[in-house]
């Protein structure tokens, strides 16, 4: 099986609906986050963000010499860009080596949109979400993938797009995030995104 990178469309897509900040910030949880969503320790919790706007949760600069000083971090907030892009690439990574370790059927790959799509997924829920019933199911479905020879019937197009839609039906609070997934998966595909993630 191909062994695929992230490309340009599943990078964007990750980084538009992670927030970005290059101080310290707590994430939903209130686990002390840097970046795009990097996880710096689940071991101390801090104010939970509620608006998706990582500078709601900002962690004071005393807060976070603090924290850096505890875990022996060797950097402290803010960090720098090029540490931030750091992170991201290794954060992202573990997505992909999850993706790329998928089996799929015989003679079956992924298109880059595909496999951008469930590297999104992947890096919001943890590889976990490819283990679902529903994913599962999508995966191995045949007419899922773009190479099968021949057109598809009405049907067998009406299959896929719900196969999709239930697939990235994980966590009702970010339905924004999974239907672009969805719609990104689906691009150039010989069946669409037409039925919205929890509609099924």
């Amino acid at each position: 099986m191909a062994n695929f990178s992230l490309g340009t469309d599943g990078a964007n897509l990750i980084k538009k609906h992670e927030g970005f900040s290059l101080k310290f910030y707590g994430d939903p949880y209130g686990y002390p986050t840097v970046g795009w969503g990097h996880l710096i320790t689940k071991t101390k919790v801090y104010k939970k963000n509620t608006t998706g706007n990582p500078n709601d949760s900002l962690l004071s600069q005393a807060e976070a010499d603090a924290l850096s000083k505890s875990l022996n971090l060797g950097y402290t907030s803010p960090i720098s860009q090029s540490k931030a892009n750091s992170f991201f690439t290794i954060d992202t990574a573990k997505a992909v080596k999850a993706v790329n370790d998928l089996e799929l059927p015989t003679g079956c790959q992924f298109t880059q949109s595909q496999f951008d799509a469930l590297v999104s997924l992947t890096y919001n829920g943890g590889p976990g979400v490819l283990e679902t019933d529903d994913v599962q199911a999508m995966l191995a479905h045949r007419f899922i993938y773009q190479f099968f020879a021949g057109p598809l019937t009405p049907a067998q197009s009406d299959t896929c797009s719900k196969l999709v839609s239930k697939a990235f039906s994980y966590d009702k609070n970010l339905k924004t995030r999974r239907n672009e997934e969805a719609t990104l998966f689906c691009k150039d595909a010989k069946y669409t995104h037409k039925y919205p993630v929890y509609t099924l």
